[in-house]
């Protein structure tokens, strides 16, 4: 179950049907593998998940964000967001929206600093919430959404403590400085059609000029888009996100890196080791020697 519009902007938000007295929505079930079934797209709540198994890149606004198996997320709902799994190997989330303003009115004082969820969002917030850094918050996502599956006898009173303590929990993680730098609606909007391209291919071999044709704009102007957009180039931003995947392919599976390397997008190792090395600080292979155990 999805809850936007299939034409849905970026510019509006789709109201999500909630109840009035208890504002959650059942579990959104999800595989999500090499074609996303939902495009880059924002909610008018807050959105919790959990990820079971597989790995991927989720990419909000213009942060490029590796998943694996255990790891939760959160997303508000001023960022522009859409998830990617690998090829042949869909990773499996739950998804919940809820609103906690709402949810705990009556249960805690409205100007309470740990209910306003708008502070949780930004270029120096981290949405994937790694289960390596803190399992407490990912084993709290996933109970809650536990909890509001199951609907066993007392789960609203149980579900709102637990959200309670979520909120508590993530804003102690959250940057201390103000979110000054939400990007354009408008410009993000205008690279869209790209962004979409992009996470469903990077693996194949993209060129700027089909982007651009895609954005109905030309090259030149693409690039500029771009950078006023996200703040990098077109190429750049494709070479980050295969090198993240790669990343996350690298600690998660025993593939060769030859083959992992090819799967997301680098034909030959002759510019791929530069890259890496450039962009992680070490090799494919010591980069998976240390954190094949604790990634």
């Amino acid at each position: 179950m999805r809850f936007q519009s299939k034409n849905l902007k970026i510019d509006e938000f789709s109201p999500i049907q909630l109840a009035t007295d208890f504002p959650v929505s059942p579990p959104d079930h999800s595989l999500r593998g090499e074609k996303s079934p939902i495009g880059p797209h924002v909610h008018d709540c807050f959105e919790i998940g959990f990820c079971y198994e597989g790995n991927g890149i989720f990419l909000v606004e213009n942060k490029i964000l590796p998943f694996q198996a255990g790891d939760a997320v959160v997303i508000n709902q001023q960022e522009l967001h859409v998830v990617h799994g690998r090829r042949n190997a869909p990773a499996r989330w739950d998804f919940i929206n809820l609103l906690p303003n709402k949810m705990l009115a009556e249960y805690v004082c409205e100007e309470e600093y740990f209910l306003n969820t708008e502070k949780l969002c930004g270029p120096d917030f981290n949405n994937i919430i790694f289960n390596r850094e803190h399992p407490d918050i990912c084993s709290t996502i996933k109970e809650i959404i536990r909890e509001v599956s199951v609907q066993q006898k007392g789960y609203r009173s149980l579900t709102r403590a637990l959200v309670w303590t979520l909120l508590v929990k993530l804003h102690r993680i959250a940057p201390k400085t103000a979110n000054k730098q939400m990007l354009s609606r408008k410009k993000m909007e205008q690279i869209k059609p790209a962004l979409g391209y992009i996470i469903a291919n990077y693996g194949e071999v993209i060129s700027i000029e089909d982007l651009a044709e895609r954005c109905n704009t030309s090259m030149s102007n693409l690039r500029k888009l771009f950078h006023a957009a996200l703040g990098t180039s077109p190429q750049n931003y494709i070479k980050n996100l295969r090198l993240k995947a790669i990343a996350v392919m690298l600690s998660s599976s025993n593939k060769a890196i030859e083959e992992i390397a090819f799967e997301c997008g680098y034909p030959t190792l002759s510019n791929f080791n530069r890259h890496f090395k450039e962009f992680h600080g070490r090799s494919p292979r010591k980069y998976r020697l240390k954190t094949a155990n604790n990634f």
